[in-house]
């Protein structure tokens, strides 16, 4: 008898959900249904009905009840809170402050129980158990309860996770690997956070497209445009500079990439190599580079698998 679990990915632009059986002795997910839909709501109240017709939308395609269902699982996009799982910042302002988990969980009309957690923490979650991690456990024989991984998000903003012996590192306010925030230049743009110079304020999808229309930046620099290339080679100085930062903090085994830029291969080509010059340690030590395997959907099966450790514990 199958197992049955939702996770839901809340992103600056959509938010996107499946529901899915997982094979903890393979790391293998079995998608049974999976929606996707456009983030248009601005208050809170929106919000959770727009998450309880998502569920219920799942629930009916694939053609289960909600008895089936063991555990659902949420990404949200900022720092919660450990114990009381409120978020307490991000760049999703209208969540600021309130408890999406009781409000979700008194609207539904079932009893599954609810957890949530940073969608970026879930990302590197879950390319750590089931994504990478599986290509660096046959490349180096280390296992998921063994490796150290840092997940990086570039998309509408810039978000980090950290996976450690396989566990999320939360910190001690729920705000650790706020890596976006992390300041590149103390004299840069000014950010929503109040500082100057954050990662995000240049390393985003939404500062690239300050620069330049990214639809059409990176056939331009495929086809050699000289203002194009440029555009890009500030960028990869920065994301060096800021992997450099985060190499030196948590030395990790791999950094994985998500986000709506992970699928830009010009971003990340040679990408190791050039960060060989910028490690402390000798250059064999230098960490490997992904881009997910599991494609854009990594948060959001990020959320199952936490739903299913948690509830297991």
């Amino acid at each position: 008898m199958e197992d049955y679990y939702i996770g839901i990915d809340v992103g600056g632009t959509k938010i996107e959900g499946a529901l899915a059986s997982l094979n903890v002795t393979d790391h293998k997910i079995s998608v049974d249904a999976k929606k996707r839909i456009s983030t248009t709501s601005t208050t809170i109240e929106a919000f959770i009905s727009s998450l309880l017709d998502l569920i219920h939308d799942l629930i009916a395609e694939a053609q289960l009840t909600p008895e089936k269902i063991k555990a659902i699982g949420i990404g949200l996009p900022g720092s919660l809170d450990p114990r009381t799982k409120i978020m307490m910042n991000g760049n999703t302002r209208f969540l600021i402050g309130h408890d999406v988990l009781s409000m979700l969980c008194s609207s539904l009309d079932s009893m599954i129980p609810v957890y949530a957690q940073n969608d970026a923490n879930l990302f590197t979650f879950a390319e750590a158990w089931g994504g990478a991690g599986l290509t660096f456990f046959k490349e180096k024989k280390i296992p998921f309860e063994e490796q150290v991984v840092v997940g990086i998000t570039l998309g509408t903003g810039v978000g980090g996770g950290l996976v450690t012996l396989g566990k999320i590192f939360n910190g001690a306010h729920g705000s650790a690997l706020e890596v976006g925030h992390i300041v590149l230049n103390p004299e840069g743009p000014l950010c929503y956070c109040g500082q100057r110079g954050c990662a995000e304020m240049y390393l985003s999808g939404t500062a690239l497209n300050r620069l330049s229309d990214s639809k059409t930046l990176f056939e331009k620099a495929a086809a050699g445009d000289a203002d194009s290339l440029q555009v890009l080679a500030d960028y990869r100085r920065d994301l060096l500079h800021f992997l450099s930062i985060l190499n030196n903090l948590f030395n990790p085994h791999y950094f994985v990439f998500g986000g709506g830029l992970s699928s830009q291969e010009l971003l990340f080509v040679d990408l190791k190599n050039d960060l060989r010059k910028h490690t402390f340690l000798p250059e064999s030590f230098c960490p490997e580079i992904y881009v997910n395997h599991l494609g854009g959907s990594s948060g959001l099966f990020g959320a199952m698998i936490y739903a299913k450790e948690l509830l297991d514990a």
